[in-house]
């Protein structure tokens, strides 16, 4: 007999790609689970949209958090998840943990070291959860690999080399035209892009890192590296607009590099799909007849949604003309490195490397772990997963786990995360049952970051006990 229960009460600051796409849409999805209540954000627009999907009432639609977030309200949900800009993290977080809320909060936790310290003394303090969406934990591919080195299927680790691949078009979009272009306006880009990372690292190693040397700098997105002729904008008549990768109107008009990760594909369906979806002229004389391709003509989920609330092809094109996504990529004003390696050593012997890189054919992450009694292999991508692990004795190979093309989220870590925070907190399972973490596990991941830019900027080893508060 199924007990009758109220779901998850939850507000929201910040209805961007991860509030409303990630959580706002799970939420839908599954109600008896989670319910959004309340919504704040600066965009009128976003709010709009975030209110008609949760169904929620005006006087319950805020243009800022703390309009939203104040003694003056209270405490009206369960949960407040916090998914603003990351400069932005801080005081949100800070005011709903003073008003007694368990917070979600998106990653990295915040933009300075003081700060996140801060979140981390203030929740326990409050003995309140924050769940830092470190969301790869909660896929079933790092779980395996936690899963083969807890039960010591390699032996002990001695080298970890993980690699987080961006792709040209991604890093492109996020870290030379995008919001963290600029190192004074965002986080290092280890943070921002290799949050999730260094928390593997971390975890799957299972324990912390005491020092680090880094390495990387600003090398190909930069003026000096512009083809001859080219303008502004992509949109100003550029001569090699066939020829360049990153060329806008491509890639937010027409989605081509999204399209083409279709193609690598196992599923011969999917790869069809692609293959027709690159044939502009034949999709949109279809999509008169076709109601989901007149969606795909539409399209409002990421990357274009973060450069218009104009959906249509006026509205985008608008956006490359006057916006900062339709500036030629090598005249953005970004500064923020393009490539890094960082090497970090642990007590144990074992020593791990991070590259970071914005030159990948497709968007993944790979990973080799060396232990004494052999090697795991993994690939972790949207349209591929898998893990094999080599024997030394035998030198047999096993596949472990695969799994073709998955466009859930993170390869499935949103849900995961979800589904994990929410039976803790509708009693189902204990916080270890769940893989809930807390905020000081979380908190080693930033401390890693920190150290790693701190070495890349001065080019010298840093020991984690200058950054991590002594015990």
């Amino acid at each position: 007999m199924s007990i009758e229960r109220e779901p998850l009460t939850a507000v929201l600051c910040g209805a961007g790609s991860r509030g409303l796409e990630a959580y706002g849409m799970w939420a839908l999805k599954h109600p008896e689970r989670l319910k959004f209540i309340a919504v704040a954000d600066p965009n009128l627009e976003k709010i709009q949209r975030f209110q008609q999907l949760h169904e929620i009432p005006d006087n319950f639609c805020f243009q800022s958090w703390d309009d939203l977030l104040n003694s003056k309200i209270g405490k009206i949900a369960d949960l407040a998840f916090v998914c603003t800009p990351d400069r932005l993290h801080y005081k949100p977080a800070i005011v709903a943990l003073e008003l007694e809320y368990d917070v979600v909060l998106e990653k990295p936790i915040a933009p300075k070291l003081e700060e996140c310290q801060h979140i981390e003394r203030l929740a326990k303090e409050k003995n309140r959860l924050v769940q830092i969406c470190h969301v790869l934990r909660f896929t079933d591919f790092f779980k395996k690999v936690k899963e083969i080195i807890d039960l010591g299927e390699i032996g002990n680790i001695l080298h970890y080399e993980h690699s987080e691949n961006v792709s040209y078009w991604h890093f492109g979009h996020s870290f030379v035209r995008g919001w963290y272009k600029n190192a004074k306006e965002s986080n290092p880009v280890i943070l921002a892009k290799c949050c999730h990372d260094l928390d593997l690292i971390h975890w799957i190693i299972g324990t912390t890192s005491f020092g680090v040397v880094s390495t990387g700098d600003l090398t190909f997105y930069k003026p000096e590296n512009a083809p001859q002729g080219s303008p502004k904008r992509c949109t100003d008549g550029c001569p090699h607009s066939e020829s360049c990768p990153w060329y806008a109107p491509r890639m937010y008009m027409d989605l081509e590099p999204l399209i083409r990760t279709g193609l690598e594909s196992k599923s011969f369906l999917i790869q069809l799909g692609a293959r027709v979806l690159l044939q502009k002229k034949l999709v949109k004389f279809l999509s008169r007849f076709i109601p989901p391709l007149r969606k795909y003509m539409k399209w409002d989920r990421f990357p274009v949604s973060a450069i218009t609330d104009d959906f249509t092809p006026e509205g985008r094109m608008k956006a490359l003309q006057e916006g900062q996504y339709g500036l030629c990529i090598y005249k953005t004003g970004n500064d923020v490195m393009d490539h890094q390696v960082s090497t970090f050593q642990f007590p144990n012997g074992t020593i791990s490397t991070l590259l970071l890189h914005g030159f990948s054919e497709w968007e993944g992450r790979e990973l080799r772990i060396m232990g004494t009694k052999g090697v795991l292999r993994g690939i972790f991508r949207i349209n591929n997963q898998e893990i094999t692990v080599t024997d030394f004795r035998t030198t047999t190979t096993k596949t472990r786990f695969t799994t073709g093309m998955d466009i859930s989220g993170h390869g499935g870590g949103d849900n995961g995360l979800l589904m994990a925070l929410t039976s803790y907190l509708l009693g189902e399972k204990t916080k270890a049952e769940a893989g809930i973490t807390d905020i000081s596990s979380a908190m080693e991941s930033h401390y890693m970051g920190f150290a790693a830019e701190e070495s890349r900027i001065h080019r010298k080893m840093v020991k984690m006990e200058q950054i991590r508060p002594k015990s």
